[in-house]
C-alpha cells in the first residue's frame, strides 16, 4: 500500500518558472504513481489573483496559509509525510507535526547573502540589505528549516551550505529531474511557424536564459561579445530570454548590449512560451551561461537535454551538471572569446553552402549526459529519501 504525501508551497506558481516547474513535476510524478511506494494526497497552496495588495500577500503568507498547513499536519489526517517544495516556504514547517516534514532546498543565498569576488569584480549574491519585513520573513524561513526532519538539496553546493547553517537537521543530495521527452528535437528542424525562432536569418544564433540579477553577469557576457572581432560580431545574433530590467535600477540588458556594441541583440522578455523557448534552444548554436551562483541551474541541463551545446562558467552549482572539463573559467574573458569563436567557426563551416538559416543537428552525446538527470532517476531518488523517514 502506498504512503500518502502532502505537497506544500505558498502562492501558486506556473510550471514555466524554475521553482514552479520543479513543484509541478513532483506533483505529477506522485499523482501518476511514478514515485515507488508513494502517492499524492493533495497540494496545499493558494492563489492570490492577478493584483494582490501587499497586505493581502503578507497576511496569506504569514498567517492564513500557515494555519491551514498546521491543521493538515495534525493527527487524524490521512498523511504520512509533508513535503514543502522550496526553501522560500520553509516558514510553513509546523512547530508540532504528527508526521515527518521534508523541505527541498534549491539554494540558500537569499537567506545567507554574500559578496563573491570574481577576478577584479565583486558580485552580490543574495540581497545584502533587505527591508525590515523581508528580514523578519527570512528569520521565519531559517527557523522553519531548523524544524524540518530532512532537507533535500538539489546540488552538492547547497548540501554543503545546509550542513554548515543547519548542522542539526539531516540533509541529503537530491538533484531535480527533467522530463526528457519534452526536450526531444522534432523531425525536420524548420518546423516552427510562429515565435522568435520562425524565419531566422542566416547567422550564428546564441541563446542566453536568465534574469538580469547581478549573479547572472549579463554585463560580463555582453562585454565578451562586444570585444569580438567586428567581422565575427556581425554574424552573431544574441537572443536573451528573461527579464531585462536591472533589480538595482541600473542599465537594462538592451542598454548594456548597446554600450558594448553588440549589434544583433534580441530581448524576448521573460514571458516566452515553453514551445517558443524550446524552438530557440534547437535553433541556436549554443547557450551562454556566465552565472556565478545557481541552485540547480535549469538552463544548462535543459539546453543539453535538447542537444544544444553550453558555454558555462565553472561555478556552483551548475558546474555539477556539466560533462567533465566542459566549463569555462568564470572571469577569463579570453577563454570565453575563444569558446565563442569555436562555436562561430563550426557554424561557418556547417553553413558555408547555405543561403538561409539551418538549425544545427542536436548533439546526441549531450542528450545522453542529460539523461542522468531524468525524471525517472529523480523519482527513484525521491522514494529513497522519503523512505529514510519511515
Amino acid at each position: 500500500m502506498s504512503q500518502e504525501v502532502l505537497l506544500v508551497r505558498g502562492g501558486a506558481l506556473g510550471s514555466n518558472t524554475g521553482i514552479g516547474g520543479a513543484h509541478h513535476a513532483l506533483a505529477q510524478s506522485l499523482a501518476s504513481g511514478d514515485v515507488p511506494g508513494w502517492r499524492l494526497q493533495g497540494v496545499a497552496e493558494y492563489d492570490l489573483g492577478s493584483r494582490p495588495t501587499g497586505v493581502r500577500r503578507l497576511f496569506s503568507r504569514w498567517f492564513r496559509h500557515p494555519r491551514v498547513v498546521k491543521s493538515l499536519a495534525q493527527k487524524g489526517q490521512p498523511i504520512n509525510l509533508i513535503h514543502i517544495t522550496d526553501q522560500e516556504q520553509a516558514h510553513l514547517v509546523p512547530k508540532h507535526s504528527s508526521v515527518p516534514v521534508v523541505v527541498t532546498v534549491h539554494d540558500l543565498f537569499h537567506l545567507f547573502p554574500r559578496m563573491l569576488r570574481i577576478g577584479d569584480t565583486t558580485v552580490e549574491v543574495g540581497e545584502a540589505k533587505p527591508s525590515m519585513i523581508r528580514r523578519r520573513d527570512l528569520n521565519k524561513l531559517k527557523r522553519g528549516l531548523g524544524r524540518a526532519d530532512l532537507l533535500l538539496c538539489d546540488s552538492h553546493a547547497t548540501l554543503k551550505a545546509c550542513k554548515e547553517h543547519f548542522p542539526n537537521v539531516d540533509s541529503i543530495w537530491l538533484p531535480l529531474g527533467l522530463e526528457m521527452a519534452r526536450f526531444e528535437p522534432l523531425d525536420g528542424k524548420n518546423h516552427t511557424s510562429s515565435g522568435p525562432a520562425a524565419n531566422l536569418e542566416k547567422a550564428c544564433h546564441l541563446l542566453i536564459v536568465g534574469s538580469h540579477d547581478p549573479r547572472k553577469r549579463m554585463d560580463f557576457v555582453l562585454k565578451v561579445l562586444g570585444s569580438m572581432d567586428s567581422s565575427v560580431k556581425q554574424e552573431l545574433h544574441i537572443h536573451h530570454v528573461g527579464g531585462g530590467a536591472s533589480p538595482s535600477g541600473g542599465p537594462t540588458t538592451s542598454d548594456l548590449a548597446a554600450h558594448h556594441s553588440v549589434a544583433h541583440f534580441h530581448a524576448h522578455g521573460g514571458d516566452l512560451s515553453d514551445a517558443a523557448l524550446m524552438d530557440l534552444r534547437h535553433a541556436s548554436e549554443a547557450l551562454l551561461f556566465p552565472s556565478v551562483s545557481e541552485g540547480f541551474g535549469y538552463p544548462p541541463i535543459e539546453a543539453m537535454a535538447s542537444g544544444t551545446p553550453v558555454l558555462c562558467a565553472d561555478m556552483p552549482s551548475h558546474n555539477e551538471l556539466m560533462p567533465s572539463g566542459m566549463c569555462l573559467p568564470a572571469n577569463d574573458l579570453h577563454a570565453w572569446q575563444e569558446a565563442i569563436l569555436a562555436v562561430h567557426g563550426a557554424w561557418k563551416k556547417r553553413t558555408a553552402l547555405q543561403n538561409e538559416h539551418v538549425w544545427p543537428t542536436p548533439d546526441e552525446a549531450l542528450i545522453e549526459h542529460a539523461k542522468t538527470f531524468s525524471i525517472e532517476v529523480f523519482n527513484q531518488r525521491t522514494a529513497e529519501a522519503y523512505n529514510r523517514l519511515l
